[in-house]
């Protein structure tokens, strides 16, 4: 009974930090650590998720070819693309 109690103490104790807003510097730097290992930059995921989350027409070829278009235009702004350095410097205004 007392490990549920802790539990719900220690929840209740992080609520209330996320509302107030004290995690968010911590969930920033956690973003940049995880898209650092995935060889991302904020603007090259930015980037790749607007350009291939909504297909702009209905044919599967055309939808193949902003996939495509999305992916290496994205990858372009990401680790070790030709616009790196333009997407990191971009990425951390965001």
């Amino acid at each position: 009974m007392s490990y549920f109690l802790l539990y719900v103490v220690s929840q209740l104790f992080l609520i209330g930090a996320w509302v107030c807003g004290y995690l968010d510097p911590l969930q920033a730097q956690l973003q940049e650590i995880l898209l650092g290992y995935m060889g991302e930059t904020k603007m090259s995921y930015g980037l790749k998720k607007s350009l291939t989350s909504k297909q702009l027409c209905e044919s599967k070829d055309l939808g193949k070819i902003q996939d495509q278009l999305g992916t290496q235009f994205g990858a372009a702004f990401g680790k070790g693309g030709a616009a790196e350095g333009l997407g990191s410097t971009l990425g951390k205004t965001l």
